[in-house]
């Protein structure tokens, strides 16, 4: 089976999405940043890996928030999302796999574009929000 990770990084109520770039099957959506888990990496050890090719940013990974299947290609993948945090210091955003990035509320989300597999966390995500 295979695994993907999603971020979630929450601050002052608002919630950080990116925009994918044209191209692929998720292209054009928006989502929480992630990817997939590579041989001998932990889940926290793929979100880091990923904020860094992304975005440039050095995040540290919070709590476990929840986590969904679906299929891809004919194959089952579990989905894991964390807790990400980003660092206090300023940084400078380097865009490689998006157009753009936002800050939104939660119920924001359902009205955008937004990749199909992340909608399947909102119910996690939204419960970890309300008790967080």
């Amino acid at each position: 089976m295979k695994h993907s990770v999603a971020g979630i990084v929450r601050e002052d109520g608002l919630f950080f999405i990116a925009h994918r770039i044209p191209s692929g099957e998720m292209g054009c959506r928006w989502e929480f940043p992630g990817g997939k888990v590579e041989e001998g990496e932990s889940f926290q050890e793929t979100l880091v890996r990923e904020y860094e090719e992304e975005f440039g940013v050095k995040v540290k990974v919070g709590s476990f928030i929840g986590e969904t299947s679906f299929v891809h290609k004919g194959n089952k993948v579990l989905l894991h999302a964390y807790e990400v945090i980003f660092p206090d210091e300023d940084f400078q955003w380097v865009l490689s796999e998006h157009t753009e990035v936002k800050w939104v509320k939660l119920e924001e989300i359902e009205t955008l574009p937004f990749v199909d597999s992340d909608l399947l966390l909102l119910p996690y995500v939204s419960e970890w929000n309300k008790n967080n």
